[in-house]
């Protein structure tokens, strides 16, 4: 079964598809640990049919807006630590 993971991002459209990126995820699977949040390196796409073997990420604004489309996350490796940014600028760097 897919795993389903949200993130904040500034702009639809400006997100990286398709390479390497650094992203601050939440796990969205019910019980103690909903909304755990994990920095991963990963691939996304607005395709699910990319990744078939990846999970469901759903985009959500800066103010909670739902994207209406999940994408697709394919989860590399996870990174230890903080994301160095200023709250909302980028919220993953390649």
């Amino acid at each position: 079964m897919k795993k389903e993971y949200v993130t904040f991002v500034k702009d639809f459209k400006t997100v990286p598809q398709g390479k390497e990126i650094e992203i601050t995820i939440r796990d969205l699977t019910p019980g103690p640990r909903k909304y755990d949040a994990k920095i991963v390196k990963a691939v996304v796409s607005d395709d699910s049919a990319k990744y078939p073997e990846g999970d469901v990420l759903w985009l959500r604004s800066p103010t909670g807006v739902l994207n209406a489309k999940p994408w697709a996350i394919q989860i590399k490796k996870e990174v230890k630590g903080y994301l160095n940014l200023p709250p909302y600028s980028v919220l993953m760097r390649t």
